[in-house]
């Protein structure tokens, strides 16, 4: 009887288990690359700090602002699958310094941009590629680039930056040939 009773409530047990259980479709996704180079997690997140800036000294004729070095490390490159990348730095671009990444709640301080160059001085504009790079070896290698700020004429001659923070962001893209 013990035995007979256990065999129903097994079978109304996984009938009833049948008839909760619902439907549920498993999909998956990826994309395999050939990538010659990585980014290491510690550097695919980089900071510049401009540190502070006398507003003063940025209405004075002829000033610039001082260039900061932004570095994107690749690593763990190899030369037999490609030895050119190009990099794009994609970001809001400014209204009035075409270009120039726009700070982050511009409407602050719009008169504000962030422009980027290369290493040798040659402007690289928001949103562009640049010219063809050489992957110098195989490993890690450096890209090396310069950041500055600058203000628009608009806002120098209407002395209208203010003082406070600010802050910015834009991703790199890395394509390689």
């Amino acid at each position: 009887m013990l035995k007979k009773w256990l065999a129903y409530t097994c079978i109304i047990f996984m009938s009833s288990w049948s008839a909760f259980s619902l439907a549920n479709d498993l999909k998956v996704k990826g994309t395999l690359v050939n990538a010659p180079c990585t980014i290491a997690p510690e550097d695919k997140n980089v900071e510049i700090n401009f540190g502070d800036i006398r507003l003063l000294d940025i209405y004075e004729r002829g000033f610039e602002f001082s260039k900061k070095e932004l570095i994107l490390v690749i690593s763990e490159c190899d030369l037999s699958i490609a030895q050119k990348l190009k990099v794009k730095f994609i970001g809001t671009p400014h209204h009035q310094l075409a270009g120039f990444l726009s700070l982050d709640g511009s409407d602050t301080n719009p008169g504000l941009g962030i422009g980027f160059e290369t290493i040798d001085g040659k402007p690289v504009l928001l949103n562009e590629n640049t010219d063809l790079i050489l992957i110098e070896k195989n490993g890690r290698n450096e890209l090396k680039f310069n950041t500055f700020l600058k203000a628009s004429q608009d806002a120098i001659n209407n002395k209208s930056i203010k003082p406070g923070r600010f802050s910015a962001a834009a991703t790199f893209l890395i394509q390689y040939e």
